[in-house]
């Protein structure tokens, strides 16, 4: 989604791939057009790649090297991109292995290797973003059709096709605090109505960018206070660490690796009480960390 990674139930894998895949196959193609590689190069390379995983899995840096010993008088770009565009393409897939949060172990696999019985193959992209807004709906409704483009990264014409054939579902309404209209399932408007707001004491510590974010662009006054965007968020858009209190941002934590400590900083003053929870939170967090691997 947004040629970034995004993480998916594997019963939704293919839905997700198929709407999105002339997206990350496009934005591969220009990277490589850059190197002066042809999209039948990119496969080629591909085609490498998927041969030298026959055997099992391999870590990033052995799949170059094997890559590269079949092939010496290689540029630099060539297997690198090779072995993305198998990767984009849905031929292989990529694992982080590491047994810490720490630090990150990428290994490639065959999909069918990795995944057995998956098959991200599919013929059918519209009725595939159909279903990929359908379920942006039941998870972040109500929200606003530009929530939804930021969110997918789709084109505005994919998109509206797709609400289009989704609109006997669709129930327009206007959310208190919120600017213009807001989309939701019709299937969910009764839950939404008898749902209550978070208590003024819920405390939580999400993670670097947490999907409870990334949902929404135009409408993100509904958890964050736009004076603070650029505390909240880094300078290329991706969210920070975050406290929340009552669902929105209220401050930042970050993991010290030199300290082994959890540092923070909150936006405003808190009150006694939520102070306390806060640390509460920040305690135990540091406390989970110090015990992952170094």
């Amino acid at each position: 989604m947004r040629r970034t990674l995004h993480l998916w139930p594997l019963d939704q894998a293919c839905d997700a791939h198929a709407a999105t895949l002339r997206l990350h196959l496009g934005a591969t193609a220009a990277a490589a057009r850059r190197h002066h590689l042809s999209v039948p190069e990119l496969a080629r390379w591909a085609e490498s790649s998927i041969t030298e995983l026959h055997d099992g899995p391999l870590s990033y840096r052995d799949l170059q090297e094997r890559i590269g010993k079949q092939h010496p008088a290689t540029g630099v770009e060539e297997i690198p991109l090779g072995i993305k565009w198998a990767w984009e393409s849905g031929h292989i897939a990529c694992r982080n292995t590491a047994t810490s949060l720490h630090r990150e172990a990428r290994q490639f696999a065959l999909l069918n290797h990795a995944h057995p019985g998956l098959s991200l193959a599919s013929d059918d992209p519209h009725a595939a973003t159909i279903r990929l807004v359908r379920r942006y709906l039941r998870a972040y409704g109500p929200a606003a059709e530009g929530d939804l483009l930021w969110w997918s990264g789709l084109p505005r014409t994919q998109v509206s096709l797709a609400l289009a054939a989704l609109r006997p579902e669709i129930t327009l309404l206007h959310v208190h605090g919120l600017k213009g209209e807001q989309m939701a399932l019709t299937c969910d408007i009764d839950q939404l109505r008898t749902s209550q707001p978070l208590p003024d004491d819920h405390v939580r510590l999400l993670a670097f960018e947490d999907p409870s974010f990334k949902g929404y662009f135009t409408t993100r006054s509904r958890y964050h206070d736009p004076a603070h965007t650029t505390r909240a968020f880094n300078p290329i858009g991706e969210v920070r660490a975050t406290i929340t209190v009552a669902g929105r941002i209220a401050g930042t934590w970050a993991w010290d690796k030199k300290t082994r400590t959890v540092q923070h900083e909150l936006f405003a003053r808190a009150p006694r009480h939520v102070s306390r929870l806060i640390r509460l939170q920040l305690d135990r967090t540091q406390a989970f960390l110090r015990g992952e691997p170094c």
